[in-house]
């Protein structure tokens, strides 16, 4: 076998030559290696992008279905109001049969959690975090108005049961309720129209077609007659297509 010895230098030329080819190597192999790391992150910035886009999509969606429920939920609370005021201390001057409560939409934070913890957020352009991550405060904002609305509600709902005249303490109770559950009304509007308003921005739509009202075929329960009995109530709202975890007493 032949072996071939390396050529000796024979001037600075040739050495410069020589050095020139080592570097210009070396120089092509790490902008390949960087054009090889910049496709890659572009395709995970991409992919984590299009995921929290799609989870925002979503809640847009049930943020949009909530909406639809708004007057329903501001008329019974008029209705409520209506009772606590005319009957004062004494009886209630008409018991609720039916209190119900505003339906409960779960907004998800999964997918910027995720994106944000793997540092994918990290390779998007500074700007377009921003516009992203504000839906996370967004969300966590709606979801936290959402449970101290249902705090608030579950109390209104004694109304139903409640026997005897309400006396000033019963009054002050059912009162300080009543307006809780108009303060997170209005904490939730607002913060749906802020939802809207950046998805307008980023270009994202609710979808419809995914939301659970597309399919939701009876009444929300807090769109039911304030008379309508619990039995009732519950034979409407058991009908099919509706989820099969009842109603709160």
């Amino acid at each position: 076998m032949d072996i071939h010895k390396p050529k000796a230098v024979h001037n600075w030329r040739e050495l410069l030559s020589e050095i020139g080819v080592v570097v210009i190597g070396i120089v092509i192999a790490i902008s390949l290696e960087e054009i090889v790391r910049t496709l890659h992150d572009r395709s995970i910035a991409s992919e984590a992008r299009e995921a929290v886009r799609e989870e925002i999509r979503q809640n847009l969606s049930f943020m949009r279905g909530r909406l639809e429920t708004q007057d329903c939920i501001e008329h019974r609370l008029d209705e409520i109001g209506d009772i606590l005021k005319k009957s004062r201390d004494g009886e209630l001057t008409s018991r609720p049969n039916w209190v119900s409560q505003p339906s409960i939409y779960f907004l998800s934070n999964q997918r910027w959690q995720a994106a944000t913890d793997s540092g994918r957020v990290s390779l998007l352009k500074t700007e377009e975090q921003g516009k992203l991550g504000a839906f996370a405060v967004i969300n966590g904002r709606f979801n936290d108005a959402e449970a101290r609305e249902q705090a608030a509600w579950s109390k209104l709902r004694g109304l139903e049961n409640w026997e005897g005249p309400l006396g000033q303490e019963a009054r002050v109770h059912f009162g300080a309720a009543l307006q809780e559950a108009r303060f997170e009304f209005w904490e939730i509007r607002i913060t749906i129209g802020l939802a809207l308003r950046y998805g307008e921005k980023l270009g994202i739509e609710a979808d419809m077609a995914k939301t659970m009202d597309a399919k939701y075929v009876v009444p929300h329960a807090v769109c039911l007659p304030i008379s309508t009995t619990r039995e009732e109530a519950l034979k409407i709202l058991s009908q099919d297509g509706t989820p099969p975890w009842g109603q709160p007493k």
